[in-house]
């Protein structure tokens, strides 16, 4: 600017030397520096904006540049929020201070409590876990990772302790948790091992009689005797064939290897089957056995195994006849199911008049192996009946249900889908 301002005095002398004719020489000379100068200023003006324009393109690209990574990084965290967000396992991080500053959702309904905040509280409040704790720290002063299960409500859960930041502590994240919830698995262990427990036990006792009888057989002599203890042995030898076939089928249903061939059947007439396949049995023991359908004489079409749905009642026929007493009743009804279930469903239920179930015991009747103490002292069953009655109701998508009182008989049933009308 300063150059332009000479080269316009110059200029205005130059003008006025030869307005004034005092010097045309010097009126020339100011004239030509002046114009010397501005041309210069100019060129120095010019080319100062060619630089400013390369600069302000330079810094364009750079912004773009940065915008572009910028995006990249806001994709690549959104896309981290989501993965995490869709897993099922707990993950939470927290800061040196061992607070937490993030819950996945998983984390956050399973920390949640009333109007307590997880974020921003100590780890030791949010989960409540000693050993946990103690890695955590350990983890953030020393950065060693570690593996252990905690225990929270009654669940197990395997959680990895991982340190993301050095012991200097860069970012805000310190320390990384995830907890994969093993409850499942844990309680399905315990199943297969107190399965095989009981089994063991069940086998036990019919071998020991077969065995005692088989040797007692070597030394008898009276033919009546004779008769008595292989009377035994077949007994019990049947019981145990019993225990095995229940056993497979009840390993089969729970393994998902027996798939339900579904079929449209006709209702009555597959119950009508089962009820007079254990009639004979009923007769014996001195039973009246009834079958009651509906009352509409269109037979009901469901949609099940025929196979299946016969060894359910089959099972409820067996146990009603064995815990009723000479001169009792035992009804099969067929009734409609709830309008509030997601499909229309028929029920099968088998009523008796026999000793009944203690409140207590009805909500554990239908587990593999477990017997009242009523069954435990006649000696009959194999404890598997009921929870194979369970399942098949299951694998149909329905379920099963008790009704009963010490005295006053048991009402067994389950659910059946019924079949689509066109």
């Amino acid at each position: 600017m300063r150059t332009v301002g000479f080269g316009v005095v110059l200029l205005l002398l130059g003008v006025g030397l030869f307005a004034a004719e005092v010097s045309v020489v010097g009126g020339a000379l100011a004239l030509a520096v002046g114009a010397a100068l501005c041309a210069f200023s100019f060129y120095l003006a010019r080319r100062g904006l060619v630089e400013l324009r390369e600069v302000s393109v330079e810094q364009l690209l750079t912004i773009d540049g940065l915008e572009g990574m910028l995006s990249e990084r806001t994709a690549e965290r959104d896309q981290l929020a989501r993965a995490l967000a869709s897993t099922g396992d707990m993950v939470i991080a927290v800061d040196r201070d061992a607070r937490v500053q993030y819950l996945n959702p998983a984390a956050e309904l399973t920390l949640r409590s009333g109007d307590r905040e997880p974020i921003g509280a100590p780890l030791l409040e949010a989960v409540e876990d000693p050993d946990l704790y103690g890695a955590v720290r350990l983890a953030i002063e020393d950065g060693t990772p570690a593996v252990l299960v905690v225990l929270r409500a009654e669940r197990r859960f395997r959680t990895v302790v991982a340190p993301v930041a050095d012991v200097a502590g860069a970012g805000p994240w310190s320390v990384v948790l995830a907890m994969h919830d093993l409850s499942d698995l844990y309680e399905a262990e315990v199943a297969r091992r107190d399965f095989f427990i009981n089994a063991s036990h069940e086998l036990r006792t019919p071998l020991a009689s077969i065995s005692a009888a088989a040797e007692t057989l070597e030394v008898v002599i009276e033919p009546k005797d004779s008769e008595r203890f292989r009377a035994i042995i077949q007994s019990e030898a049947e019981r145990m064939s019993q225990l095995v076939e229940e056993m497979l089928a009840l390993a089969r249903l729970e393994s998902g290897l027996t798939e339900p061939e579904m079929v449209v059947v006709g209702m009555e007439s597959l119950l009508q089957d089962a009820v007079e396949s254990i009639r004979p049995q009923a007769e014996r023991e001195g039973l009246s056995l009834s079958y009651r359908a509906g009352g509409d004489e269109t037979e009901t079409m469901i949609m099940a195994d025929p196979e299946l749905v016969g060894r359910a009642l089959l099972n409820l026929l067996h146990n009603a006849v064995k815990f009723t007493a000479k001169g009792g009743l035992i009804e099969v009804l067929a009734e409609p199911g709830d309008e509030a279930d997601p499909a229309p469903m028929i029920w099968i239920r088998v009523r008796d008049t026999g000793i009944g179930i203690e409140l207590a015991e009805q909500s554990r009747i239908f587990q593999r192996f477990y017997r009242i103490d009523r069954a435990r002292q006649s000696g009959g069953g194999t404890g598997l009946g009921l929870a194979v009655v369970r399942h098949i109701a299951e694998v149909h998508g329905g379920a099963v249900s008790l009704q009963s009182a010490p005295g006053e008989g048991s009402t067994f049933g389950f659910s059946v889908p019924l079949a689509q009308q066109t």
